[in-house]
């Protein structure tokens, strides 16, 4: 770890906590890949490649989302490939679109969830990615 002036660097005392000895590293894409096909096999429907884009209520019941049309042109008109968003029904919904997401900004405050809470924090991380050499194991 290293603070970071305008005109250098100073090394910093590496935190225990932060030391990655007997653990693993895997790659975030091949987990979610792996949970995906765990999940169909369960018999969960799983679409890759839509985002959600509105969520469905019925009175005031969240019962789903519905996704984004595809194959829009820049200028706002339908491609070949284009595809009307789908309304996903369920009878729970569970959102996990990161710590900002818009989804569920809307229902956070639809729900007026956040009165009694803290207000939320957020960190920031960088990530180094190594290609390592397959023959290197």
């Amino acid at each position: 770890m290293r603070f970071f002036t305008e005109r250098r660097s100073v090394p910093l005392p590496h935190p225990p906590g932060l030391s990655n000895e007997g653990n693993y590293i895997g790659s975030l894409a091949e987990m979610v890949n792996w949970l995906g096909r765990r999940a169909s096999e369960l018999g969960v429907d799983v679409y890759p490649g839509f985002a959600g884009s509105e969520v469905l209520y019925e009175g005031d019941r969240v019962i789903g989302v519905a996704t984004n049309d595809v194959g829009v042109g820049k200028n706002g008109k339908p491609k070949a490939n284009f595809e009307r968003w789908m309304a996903l029904k369920a009878k729970f919904t569970l959102l996990a679109e990161g710590a900002h997401g818009s989804l569920t900004k809307t229902i956070l405050q639809k729900y007026n969830l956040r009165a009694k809470a803290q207000h939320q924090t957020y960190g920031l991380g960088i990530k180094e990615v190594w290609q390592v050499r397959p023959e290197a194991f």
